[in-house]
């Protein structure tokens, strides 16, 4: 089983493409550090997420004060201010797990530390790839991605729409 640390980026991006449960049918061990999860305000999106949360899909990581030290201090190559951003990468280190997320810097940030860094648009790569759903489906919300986050790679989305419409 893969393990993943996710950032709500794209937690929200499911979300708003509404296929928070296909991603939690791939099997994948989700963790997010309690200090990301409490980014997560507006009401009906708590509801999603909390269902997964009650369910064992996806696992809320309660950060001690020494977890949250560490993260602070966390040697970073970029100027990064977020603490929540901090305890992922820091997480994602611990467990040795992919990292989910669409913010750029952090991004950056992981791949520096070999950490491997993977995005919505990966997420639905592995939907299609597990046969969750079909290229069809995949192209449609790819379109729907394209529109709802402008900071996603268009060209990559584009990439995979020619190949899925051969």
């Amino acid at each position: 089983m893969k393990v993943v640390v996710t950032d709500v980026s794209v937690l929200f991006d499911l979300y708003k493409i509404r296929i928070l449960n296909e991603f939690f049918v791939l099997g994948l061990e989700v963790y997010i550090t309690d200090i990301v999860y409490n980014q997560i305000c507006h009401p009906d999106q708590k509801e999603a997420f909390g269902f997964f949360v009650k369910k064992g899909k996806l696992i809320i990581l309660p950060l001690s004060s020494e977890d949250i030290q560490v993260a602070q201090h966390f040697k970073t190559k970029r100027i990064m201010h977020s603490l929540a951003d901090k305890t992922i990468l820091s997480k994602a280190i611990e467990l040795r797990a992919i990292m989910l997320t669409c913010d750029k810097k952090l991004r950056m940030e992981a791949e520096e530390h070999s950490i491997n860094v993977r995005g919505s648009i990966w997420v639905i790569e592995q939907l299609v790839e597990h046969e969750i759903i079909n290229p069809t489906r995949a192209i449609s919300l790819l379109e729907e991605l394209k529109m709802i986050n402008g900071r996603l790679p268009v060209d990559l989305i584009d990439k995979l729409i020619r190949r899925w419409k051969k």
